[in-house]
């Protein structure tokens, strides 16, 4: 199941419903143009996600399996390291944003491969089983803009809000892979007498650098329960062939305004997922990855 495209059609249905309200419904929740804004408006975002990981790497065509869990990658990571921040600048209905993902982490995968590589002799049988160090260092930077579509007045100081958005979204994946395999070579002849194991063990290590860029849309909606609270719910889908095949985004987020040393900042709780999944033919095989990467986010928006 994909959570962004729930996200995203939430604005569409929330739309429909309320065009199709009762006169009484409608009345509580006419349109409200906003505010006139008194130029533009910053806020940013510095944040910590709790990342776990699902899916795979592909490797010079071998795939090897990462089901990582947060926990699990703060104890097995020889190097856990990562920024994260959003930044939005908004006048009006427009807004601009950009949101920076940097991550080093290590953590072991898996790899087991059992298979009769020639098809006119099915007795004979290749084996191949091993353990993975990956060390991932990962950059993603998403650039774009939002436009408020629509806004609705629930009561006095709260409002919904539709935006639509549109943005690019930049992945650096460099890959340093160690892979020690244990391979077996089974020959199966009893008529003839024959029946003998082979094994041999190899390390490949090798270092890849892959990046590229995928066209990005999506859609946020903005709920102010009150002043100083809200909840954004928030999703995209992107790539479509242009970069990656296909990549998704599903974020929900509950704010709320505090104070910190006198200065007014908003603190931030939420769940995000991202999942991408990208491949292309190098040298020595298939090079790629398709994983699921999410968990809880936690951050404080300083506003200016």
């Amino acid at each position: 199941m994909n959570p962004a495209r729930p996200s995203i059609g939430l604005g569409a249905v929330l739309s429909a419903w309320l065009a199709a309200s009762s006169p009484a419904v409608a009345e509580d929740l006419a349109y409200a143009e906003p505010a006139p804004a008194a130029g533009w408006q910053f806020s940013l975002t510095p944040y910590g996600w709790m990342i776990n990981v699902d899916g795979d790497v592909i490797a010079r065509g071998h795939t090897v399996d990462i089901n990582q869990n947060f926990f699990q990658i703060v104890e097995e990571s020889d190097s856990l390291l990562a920024w994260m921040s959003y930044f939005e600048a908004r006048n009006g209905r427009l807004a601009l944003f950009t949101d920076l993902v940097w991550l080093d982490l290590g953590f072991p995968g898996s790899i087991d491969v059992r298979k009769s590589p020639f098809a006119r002799f099915p007795r004979v049988v290749v084996s191949v089983a091993g353990k993975a160090q990956l060390d991932y260092e990962s950059t993603i930077v998403q650039s774009g803009v939002a436009y408020e579509v629509a806004r609705w007045q629930n009561a006095p100081g709260s409002y919904t809000a539709l935006d639509l958005m549109g943005s690019a979204r930049y992945w650096n994946q460099d890959l340093n892979l160690s892979l020690r395999l244990t391979g077996t070579l089974e020959v199966d002849l009893k008529r003839l007498g024959l029946d003998f194991k082979r094994s041999r063990r190899v390390v490949i290590a090798r270092a890849n650098d892959i990046d590229w860029v995928d066209p990005v849309v999506g859609a946020r909606v903005r709920h102010q329960i009150a002043p100083g609270r809200e909840l954004r719910l928030e999703g995209d889908i992107g790539g479509f062939g242009a970069g990656s095949e296909f990549s998704w985004q599903a974020v929900g987020v509950y704010s709320f305004h505090t104070t910190c040393l006198g200065v007014p900042l908003h603190a931030d709780i939420g769940y995000r997922a991202l999942a991408v999944d990208y491949s292309e033919n190098g040298k020595f095989g298939k090079e790629g990855l398709n994983v699921v990467q999410h968990g809880p986010v936690m951050g404080v928006t300083f506003n200016w």
